[in-house]
């Protein structure tokens, strides 16, 4: 019953909508008006035929021009990159040889050649001396084999650079064609050999130039003086005879369209072509489309027009857009846009993605995009800046896909966009797309006003996504991303979609916000504590406080990850917060009277705590009610949290930083706007997010953006903390980078009062074992 009501509604608004349009082309089709025109358009019929179908040619080429460079330019950049991987590789050994005292030139490790056989990069790999040694992995050397012999260490001992070789046929078959990607051994100007990596060029054709191009076009490789470079002999037939390139141009006009050195465009009388310049060779990766195939849709409209429709047709369709620019289309416009965005409205979407899932179309992707603070907007603003703001939103989106969707308003705080898909879309291409999105869409707007003042604004936007067909029909997916919507009410989260258990996550949304009221008054909460370790004095410089809560309604442990959001949503976070002070600074107070020394206590804080002016007035009176010294305290804020601008002269994290709380980011490194923040908000200390410390040492590119952060941390005079640190290898390669203040199960999990105690007595008597291992 739920579902169907929203279903057959929306059946009724559509047929409404239909029934409306179809009385309008009624009236369009006005029979005496049609007649009045009829002489007048057999007179202009063979100039508007002539005109429509340049109009049509010259937009057929244009398109075809932009496609194929944008194509080029993708399968350049392909190959650019491919060639750049594989120079890498053998200018790393060759460098790595040329450094080797001259009698272990020879004894390279064959674990070396194994570990780069896995990459799949190259499929020879190998290095010749001038003495004549050679050793390879995985290609057995033939009897009497000479590397000095061959065109690749010829073609490198004369350049006396990285280089990547002509084709040539390999020693093996003397049938299949290859390149080599050769760096020399080099060293104090004195060469000694030459590495060399080889694929065969059908391996390039199939992995990267068969890459199928528009209008039945294909990509060519040409070399600089208007050669065609060597296609690779198809293994699968007995013909051992080289194959070039086919073109349509000859090598003149090669040549001439090849003498700059930028991508290039060509239209000849036969073809058209993309010429786009390769960064490691001298040659030029072109896409040529035939014009024949190219023009043929424009013959076929043209032959369709002068046989089948002829004099009437044409009167049609020029009475039909007289009559439609005066009455038809702006009636029309009114009854299928939005008012204040001019975008389709929510019928006219839905009747859009109807069509679409009536043609090819099987799969498809509903995103809703919604305003959260509208009223806000609208109230703090005028309607002029605010359709800045929505025209902006939709320029964001639009530059944030790279294929065609439809857009609609659905309602005055959401706008819809529908991505179609021929097949099923990845999960992993949906997140990504939608981290994308939601990173573009939450940063500021800069907005100029009727007095031409500059305003920046940031809007809170929420994304939710729904599939087609395995989530809804078009008609019911709205409604099912705003079931997902509803889920990121008041969640630091800004993205979400659509999946199965939503309803009942939904459904015990209720329950268990009960249960949290029943935690609250009954004191169910507890604190947890994870200590700071600064490696360089081996001192606990601080711990982390936490909340825990283990249900006594729902016998289970709820995650603060959920607890939290939940308390956000639905108004508690103050009184959790509250309850933590509390908890927290009578704590500190006992712990001030015992003989051991206070670290600093981080507290993590809801934004909607930083806009709560009430609870900032309470945090303070709580400080000075408990005695608490503002030293020993650190408010942690998400970067995320951190994006969110406060007014001129009403900043709390100000407020604080005044009275001597330091303040931290915590997550640093997991939003798109890190930088530009840490210039306005009074921050000291920033945090690794754990998300890069837990593949260390393994991964390389969290190894350089952990590098980065520690080296940002440096250049604005920050502290910064590891968090997440588990293994001996990671707090090693921390302090090689300059990280010393460590966070982490290598140290401690996160412990209760008596257990944090403890640990700080046995540290501070030098009793504790990890504390060894830690030097």
């Amino acid at each position: 019953m739920l579902t169907k009501a929203p279903l057959g509604n929306s059946f009724g608004f559509i047929i409404k909508e239909i029934a409306k349009e179809e009385m309008l082309r009624k009236l369009s089709n006005d029979q005496k008006l049609l007649w009045s025109f009829l002489a007048l358009l057999w007179i202009n019929f063979v100039i508007f035929a002539a005109f429509t179908y340049i109009a049509q040619r010259e937009q057929l080429i244009e398109n075809a021009l932009q496609q194929l460079t944008h194509q080029s330019e993708l399968t350049g950049n392909t190959l650019d990159e491919w060639m750049s991987s594989r120079l890498g590789l053998v200018t790393g050994l060759a460098s790595e040889i040329a450094n080797k005292a001259p009698d272990q030139r020879e004894s390279i490790p064959q674990v070396y050649f194994e570990r780069i056989a896995e990459t799949g990069l190259l499929q020879y790999l190998g290095y010749g001396l001038e003495n004549g040694f050679y050793i390879s992995n995985p290609w057995p050397i033939p009897d009497g084999y000479d590397p000095r012999l061959r065109p690749w260490y010829r073609s490198g001992k004369q350049a006396m650079e990285p280089t990547i070789s002509e084709p040539y046929l390999g020693v093996d078959d003397y049938t299949t064609t290859y390149l080599a990607f050769t760096a020399p051994i080099i060293k104090g100007n004195q060469f000694y050999g030459v590495v060399t990596g080889d694929v065969s060029f059908n391996d390039i054709h199939r992995k990267i130039l068969s890459t199928p191009v528009s209008y039945n076009g294909q990509f060519n490789l040409i070399k600089s003086n208007g050669d065609a470079v060597l296609r690779p002999v198809d293994p699968s037939t007995e013909d051992t005879t080289l194959e070039f390139f086919s073109s349509s141009l000859s090598r003149d006009q090669l040549k001439k369209s090849l003498s700059a050195t930028s991508i290039t465009e060509f239209t000849g009388d036969n073809s058209i072509v993309v010429f786009y310049p390769l960064e490691h060779t001298n040659w030029w990766l072109t896409a040529e489309v035939e014009k024949n195939v190219l023009l043929a849709p424009v013959y076929q409209n043209l032959t369709s027009i002068l046989l089948l429709f002829m004099a009437i047709a044409l009167t049609t369709i020029l009475l039909q857009k007289i009559f439609a620019r005066r009455v038809y289309k702006p009636i029309l416009r009114k009854m299928q846009t939005d008012y204040h965005t001019n975008l389709p409205n929510k019928n006219t979407f839905i009747d859009q993605m109807h069509k679409l899932t009536r043609s090819n179309l099987k799969h498809g992707l509903c995103i809703l995009v919604h305003f959260k603070d509208i009223s806000s907007l609208l109230s703090s603003y005028s309607e002029t800046m605010v359709l800045d703001i929505q025209r902006k939103t939709l320029k964001r989106i639009k530059n944030s896909f790279v294929r065609d969707y439809i857009v609609g308003s659905v309602s005055h705080d959401q706008i819809a966009l529908f991505i179609p898909f021929i097949n099923t879309p990845n999960n992993t291409f949906i997140e990504r797309r939608l981290q994308h999105l939601e990173s573009a869409l939450n940063a500021p707007f800069h907005i100029e006003d009727e007095n031409q003042e500059q305003h920046t604004i940031l809007t809170a936007i929420n994304i939710a996504s729904a599939r087609y067909p395995e989530d809804a029909s078009v008609f019911d997916i709205i409604n099912k991303a705003n079931m997902a919507l509803s889920t990121l009410q008041n969640s630091s989260s800004h993205y979400t979609q659509y999946h199965n258990n939503v309803l009942r996550q939904l459904a015990t949304e209720s329950e268990l916000i009960q249960a949290f009221h029943n935690a609250l008054h009954n004191d169910e909460l507890t604190l947890a504590f994870q200590p700071q370790i600064d490696c360089s004095t081996n001192e606990i410089t601080g711990v982390e406080v936490f909340s825990r809560w283990y249900s006594k309604a729902l016998q289970k442990s709820i995650s603060p990850q959920i607890f939290i959001p939940l308390a956000e949503k639905h108004h508690l976070i103050r009184r959790l917060s509250i309850w933590l002070l509390h908890s927290l600074f009578s704590y500190i107070n006992s712990w001030l009277k015992s003989r051991l020394p206070a670290p600093r206590f981080a507290i993590n804080l809801s934004s909607l705590n930083l806009h709560d002016p009430v609870f900032i007035k309470q945090f303070f009176q709580l400080m000075k009610s408990y005695n608490i010294p503002a030293n020993i305290l650190q408010i942690e804020i998400t970067e995320h949290i951190s994006l969110e601008l406060f007014s001129d002269g009403d900043n709390p994290l100000e407020a604080m930083r005044n009275h001597g709380i330091s303040i931290a980011i915590d997550d640093f490194g997991t939003g798109y706007s890190s930088l530009t923040y840490l210039k306005y908000l009074p921050i000291d200390t920033i945090k690794i997010d754990r998300t890069f410390i837990k593949s260390l040492p393994a991964s390389q590119s969290d190894l350089a953006l952990s590098k980065a952060i520690i080296d940002i941390g440096k250049e604005f005079d920050l502290k910064v903390v590891a968090e997440g640190v588990e293994t001996v290898e990671q707090l090693n390669l921390l302090k090689l980078h300059g990280c010393y203040q460590i966070q982490g199960y290598l140290f401690s999990k996160p412990l209760s009062v008596d257990e944090l105690f403890e640990f700080v007595d046995r540290w501070s008597s030098h009793d504790h074992p990890q504390r060894i291992t830690s030097r």
